[in-house]
């Protein structure tokens, strides 16, 4: 790693010239088994809730009466896209979206950085990064959390994660995660920052606002009282009615995290688990005065462009 002393002083303000310290030696080469191996017992704890959940299964007659009414009517209407972020209600949406798509006969793709290809009619954006004129018509839900708390769930997510990224090594062959898991709690959030400036501002700061085929939603909406509101309004804008609109508010509510995990604890309090808590301003307890500065100095303009105060 860098070792330059000024690195993250918040005094010299916004730094064009922002890396991260991700490795991009050679990418980790897994079996499609070895995969399933790692993701299972995390993908296992995410949804080991439903399994006793009766409305997932007064759901699943639902999907297939849906699907068999859908049968042979040709879904015209524009595309339909969630455009999220790393930690920012990712995996719910590509539950939600899945079932969905699956619902009304429709194909669905969740993306990474790359453009859907032409046949998909529901969208995943797992990081936002599209070309959106070209996909046009479109309708598109952008979420956005408060980067601050993605920083900090990124921080937490990263010093496990199986994503083969995180675990490419550098020129010295160190991985992401070799490093935040080397350093300090303090250093690793610095690095954590850097890596969200270097992934995110420049997009976050060209972000259309204005843009009428995208509905602006917050990650904090959705987890407040009123996001049942929410929930119907994303559909509705996505131009759904009648039963096509009931079962997306229901799988909304459906793969909601509690619902999903089973648990009656607060993921932050459970032991050994990789699911943390979901809450909004987590970063109040675990940023310091150092990080916000350092934050404001580099993504003030962000927390502004979408309504998030100073600390």
């Amino acid at each position: 790693m860098s070792d330059l002393p000024s690195r993250w002083d918040a005094a010299n303000g916004r730094r064009d010239d922002v890396m991260t310290e991700a490795g991009f030696g050679p990418p980790v080469q897994r079996s499609r088994l070895e995969i399933y191996r790692l993701q299972f017992p995390v993908f296992f704890e995410k949804n080991k809730g439903l399994a006793t959940n009766p409305n997932f299964w007064r759901i699943l007659p639902r999907l297939a009466k849906q699907r068999r009414n859908m049968r042979g009517q040709s879904s015209d209407g524009p595309r339909m896209i969630v455009a999220t972020h790393h930690k920012a209600m990712t995996t719910y949406f590509n539950a939600v979206l899945r079932f969905f798509a699956y619902a009304n006969g429709m194909s669905y793709e969740k993306v990474l950085l790359n453009q859907p290809r032409d046949g998909s009619k529901v969208v995943l954006s797992n990081h936002g990064k599209m070309d959106f004129p070209a996909l046009a018509p479109y309708r598109c839900v952008h979420l956005m959390r408060d980067p601050r708390d993605m920083i900090v769930s990124g921080y937490h997510y990263h010093k496990w994660t199986y994503e083969s990224w995180a675990l490419r090594p550098d020129d010295n062959g160190q991985s992401y995660q070799d490093k935040l898991n080397t350093l300090d709690k303090e250093t690793g959030l610095f690095m954590e920052i850097d890596h969200f400036v270097f992934f995110y501002r420049e997009l976050l700061e060209n972000w259309d606002m204005d843009d009428p085929n995208t509905l602006e939603v917050s990650y904090e909406g959705l987890m407040g009282e009123g996001r049942d509101d929410l929930y119907r309004e994303i559909f509705e804008f996505f131009g759904c009615e009648g039963e096509q609109l009931d079962l997306g508010i229901d799988l909304m509510r459906l793969f909601e995290a509690k619902s999903r995990t089973g648990r009656s604890k607060d993921a932050a309090q459970a032991k050994h688990s990789h699911i943390r808590s979901g809450r909004s301003e987590q970063w109040r307890k675990e940023l310091s005065p150092e990080h916000l500065a350092y934050i404001e100095a580099q993504l003030g303009p962000v927390l502004r462009k979408f309504g998030y105060a100073p600390a």
